[in-house]
């Protein structure tokens, strides 16, 4: 950082104190200059915004982007003609988000760059967009046009607590890097099941977990959020501190600040059993039977155990069935899956490993960087003759995508057990509007890669005609279900509408206290807004 002093940030956290017990957050009168000034930037030597540039999305205001470049030195900023610039938009897992070119790139190294960086924005109304890990599938969702992109690379940082009962890490890092390190404390976390996801957008939008039926989702098991708010101000926020941000951060997806730590709640964890079954057409009777079996009864009797369970069509093969089955206990093929262990596999991975290697093995064969993707997502009621109109229709639609060249079209069921729904509960309970008392649940979801662009609407045309056709045979049996999973959300899907009227306007009335000139959901365009709703709108009829 070459112009400013360094303001301590426990006196930025003091302010934050002193104007909550004021009741107001951030003033009415409240001056983004000085507020940069105030944490040691130079005003003088940066250019003066323009107060005209007030439409937040022309590339005027973000030429005053460089203004990062004045306050921080070269290896944190990356302007589009660096070579570092083409490596960094080439990391995104989707080549749509990777894409998009950003005025510049802003590598923060602590909470107070991040600040900085907040108020630069606002400076000068230049829109932003926030990476993690970069893993979501939609042009937009984390990377930005002819704004700032803030990559959180540099805040990886694992810390065990000394009792043991938690962890601090940071943003930049990816679950594999979580589980590497705490495993050598024999601990784990309830955090993202496959190895290259990052860590603030899995928890930040609910978060599934192999650990979920005894635990949670993933965001029921963060003790404490560091967030830097619209002011610039970074608080700590938890369920004492404040409650209702505390509430609001645990599925509302990044509508409220940048999060610059995470503190999980841990627990003690060695090897456990898992690892993935393939099975033919033919036993997909007996696989829907399983599927049904664990969700409704299994699940409940022995909460230590997880599956996801996809379905394909495999080259040279047909019909596939991919189980993967969890067990948080080094023993091999406990009995709450014996139905599974009834069934004929044509391929075996299971056996004993830690959290790192099954969130390997789980990642093996999915597309890396670089490729087209889409994910959507919706939930059901769990019905066993439910899941067999969910296959047909699935497979029909599938075989319209035979002659696109693709890298995979794949379905996948994945249980909201009862057990997972009371235990959503602790701490007040998440922001994602799940009814505890109607459950249990499936999450189903659907992932494209491909690598032409043109062929993007063929892909989405396919998906939002099978979600459409088993939505509408659902509500005939009264199986429907309201609730979209913000991580596997399309462009296309309203994931904060899914979670009720009541949490949706809570959302609001809680971004509005603590982003009062709303910054995060204009400023920051990207991801899924509260009053937007889906990014591009409905699907359009030509899809369907």
């Amino acid at each position: 950082m070459k112009i400013r002093g360094l303001l301590p940030l426990g006196a930025l956290t003091a302010r934050a104190t002193a104007q909550d017990n004021n009741a107001i957050f951030e003033p009415q009168d409240f001056n983004v200059t000085a507020a940069l000034e105030n944490i040691g930037v130079d005003i003088s030597k940066i250019p003066e915004s323009d107060s005209t540039l007030n439409s937040r999305s022309s590339s005027a205001q973000c030429s005053h982007a460089v203004t990062l470049s004045i306050i921080f030195s070269s290896d944190q900023v990356l302007p589009e003609n660096a070579n570092s610039y083409s490596n960094f938009t080439s990391s995104y897992w989707s080549a749509q988000q990777g894409a998009l070119r950003p005025s510049c790139v802003f590598k923060p190294k602590s909470t107070l760059d991040v600040s900085t960086v907040v108020l630069v924005s606002r400076l000068y109304q230049c829109p932003l967009a926030v990476k993690g890990g970069g893993h979501a599938a939609w042009a937009g969702a984390s990377s930005i046009q002819d704004g700032i992109t803030i990559s959180m690379e540099n805040f990886r940082r694992v810390e065990v607590a000394a009792d043991k009962q938690s962890v601090g890490i940071g943003p930049g890092l990816r679950w594999i890097d979580v589980y590497t390190a705490i495993e050598k404390d024999g601990l784990s976390v309830a955090g993202g099941r496959m190895a290259p996801v990052g860590v603030p957008g899995l928890l930040l939008g609910g978060g599934i977990s192999h650990f979920a039926s005894k635990r949670g989702w993933a965001c029921d098991n963060v003790a404490s959020f560091q967030l830097v708010t619209a002011s610039g101000i970074p608080i700590n926020v938890s369920a004492s501190s404040y409650p209702d941000l505390y509430w609001a951060l645990r599925g509302g997806g990044n509508n409220f600040g940048i999060v610059t730590n995470f503190k999980l709640d841990a627990f003690p964890l060695g090897d456990m059993w898992g690892g993935q079954r393939v099975y033919l057409e033919n036993s997909f009777p007996a696989v829907l039977d399983a599927i049904h079996e664990f969700t409704i009864t299994g699940s409940v009797r022995d909460e230590d155990a997880a599956q996801i369970v996809t379905f394909a069509s495999a080259p040279g093969i047909g019909k596939v069935a991919f189980a993967n089955l969890h067990y948080a206990k080094p023993i091999t093929n406990a009995s709450v899956f014996s139905s599974w262990n009834n069934i004929t596999a044509i391929q075996d991975t299971t056996g004993l490993r830690p959290m790192s290697g099954m969130a390997n093995l789980l990642n093996e064969g999915a597309p890396g960087p670089g490729a087209y993707q889409t994910w959507w997502g919706i939930s059901l009621k769990m019905d066993r003759q439910l899941l067999d109109f969910i296959i047909s229709t699935f497979f029909t639609q599938e075989a319209i995508t035979a002659n696109v060249e693709k890298i995979l079209l794949i379905m996948a069921i994945q249980p909201i057990t009862e057990s997972a729904l009371k235990a959503m509960q602790k701490n007040g309970g998440n922001a994602l509007g799940i009814d505890p008392s109607n459950g249990p649940y499936f999450i189903l979801n659907f992932n494209a890669a491909w690598t032409k662009p043109d062929d993007e609407p063929k892909f989405h045309a396919v998906i939002a005609k099978t979600i459409q056709l088993i939505k509408a045979g659902a509500q005939k049996r009264n199986l429907d279900n309201d609730f979209v999973y913000l991580n596997y959300a399309s462009e296309f899907q309203d994931p904060i509408g899914s979670y009720g009227k009541e949490n949706k306007e809570r959302l609001v009335r809680i971004s509005q206290k603590y982003d009062p000139k709303q910054v995060f959901q204009y400023l920051q365009p990207g991801g899924f807004k509260l009053v937007k709703g889906a990014p591009k709108g409905r699907v359009p009829d030509g899809l369907l």
